[in-house]
């Protein structure tokens, strides 16, 4: 049998990564979303990528 791990063939944390970077950049400066965003102004983004960094890759 095969063993087949998904995380790596995607590129590892690397890819997770640059993802949620992206994801965030993307999301965050897209005025037609950006309202929804207007209560997280203190925001401490970069606490933010790590947690969702960190929640996709358990």
């Amino acid at each position: 049998m095969m063993n087949i791990n998904l995380f790596e063939d995607i590129g590892g944390q690397a890819a997770v990564d640059a993802a949620v970077d992206i994801f965030y950049r993307i999301v965050l400066s897209d005025e037609s979303i950006a309202s929804f965003f207007d209560n997280t102004v203190d925001i401490d983004h970069d606490a933010q990528f790590v947690h969702q960094k960190s929640h996709l890759t358990r």
